[in-house]
């Protein structure tokens, strides 16, 4: 009976996003009741933000053990802070401070051990700071599989600055990943309307919509604001709409499997299939790039697939260049051979869940329109 009635899991009991608001770091975890925290932090994320997480966890009274990420989100790391350094530590909360991969170890490492989690992203390249779910890598760096969190995490704290003063590279990967939630489902479908689509669905479509006018609207002078190191209303804008609208949009539809296909149309979800699809099988070759960077280019494709009009095509293919992402598969560093694009295609029917098998050819069809 209890598996009939699944919570829907927004992401975070909290979220605070402005510049400076790393001074309330220390209010955060005393109100999880935390007293001694576990800072998982990247090191690069650390010199960035390190002295003011330390600065605001003293003024709170909070002790805190650090431990500092060099390896992907792993099960070895991930069994190592579980059963060594948070029981030896006496750990009562769990704070990641840095990208996706650092996220994913601090939510999978909190939530194991039953413990609040609080997340500081020093980027918003994906919107793994607000996720309930872990994604876990091998030590080669090639991703395995998920872990699906039970609870939301206590809260997300995103210092606008910090985004300012990051890598450009870093911001764009994330407006790149955030149009996946409406053009990779296809949701921008005229057929997803009120009347039709389940409840859950439509909302997912409205959020994701929301997304897409926000970064289509003010995306490309947010990253030239960006790549400036200026915080501006624009880059604000877009750094809600990376994380925040993006992560909603996501969790009402999670349990929805109908858009992979409806309505007798051409369209199928593949965009983060290929970016799996990439790592596993092509992981030297795609190392440089991006989560996000690599998503978005399957949501280049996934406009082929699901049929837009050559109007749209293009200008989402003109604005994805205009905040330099990857635009074909030879970009990427894989070579365009139809060998190459059936294994990619082979391993996309798997790896992130099951297609039907006539998913295969329209997979297909859409990597040659971005193959280069």
């Amino acid at each position: 009976m209890a598996n009939e009635f699944k919570p829907v899991k927004f992401g975070c009991g909290r979220y605070i996003q402005a510049p400076g608001c790393l001074e309330v770091l220390g209010r955060e975890v005393a109100m999880a009741h935390g007293t001694k925290a576990l800072i998982v932090g990247g090191k690069k994320a650390m010199e960035a933000a390190g002295q003011r997480v330390e600065e605001s966890l003293k003024a709170a009274g909070i002790d805190y053990y650090i431990y500092i990420m060099e390896t992907d989100c792993t099960y070895e790391t991930l069994e190592y802070l579980k059963t060594t350094v948070i029981p030896q530590q006496k750990i009562d909360c769990v704070i990641s401070v840095g990208g996706g991969k650092v996220m994913d170890m601090g939510k999978a490492a909190g939530h194991g051990c039953d413990l609040p989690v609080i997340n500081v992203p020093t980027s918003v390249a994906t919107v793994n700071c607000w996720s309930a779910m872990s994604v876990m890598y091998t030590m080669d760096h090639k991703p395995i599989d998920r872990i699906w969190h039970a609870k939301e995490h206590a809260a997300v704290l995103i210092d606008t600055q910090l985004i300012a003063d990051g890598p450009v590279k870093l911001f764009a990967s994330g407006m790149a990943d955030a149009f996946a939630k409406y053009i990779e489902t296809g949701l921008m479908m005229e057929y997803y309307d009120l009347h039709s689509t389940p409840v859950g669905m439509y909302t997912s479509k409205v959020l994701a919509g929301t997304t897409n006018d926000i970064l289509l609207n003010k995306g490309e002078k947010a990253y030239r604001d960006c790549a400036a190191h200026q915080l501006t209303d624009e880059l604000d804008a877009c750094i809600f709409a990376n994380v925040a609208t993006t992560a909603l949009a996501a969790a009402v539809n999670y349990n929805n499997h109908s858009a992979l296909i409806s309505g007798g149309k051409k369209g199928a979800t593949f965009a983060h299939a290929m970016y799996y699809a990439c790592k596993t099988i092509y992981t030297e070759e795609t190392a440089e790039w991006l989560h996000g960077e690599i998503v978005g280019l399957g949501c280049q494709a996934a406009m082929y697939a699901y049929e837009r009009p050559e109007f749209e095509t293009k200008n989402f293919t003109r604005y994805m260049k205009s905040i330099n992402q990857p635009m074909t598969i030879r970009d990427l560093g894989i070579e365009p051979t139809d060998k190459n694009i059936k294994a990619l295609v082979d391993s996309m029917m798997v790896v992130w869940g099951k297609h039907p098998e006539h998913h295969w050819q329209i997979m297909y069809d859409a990597l040659q329109y971005i193959k280069g």
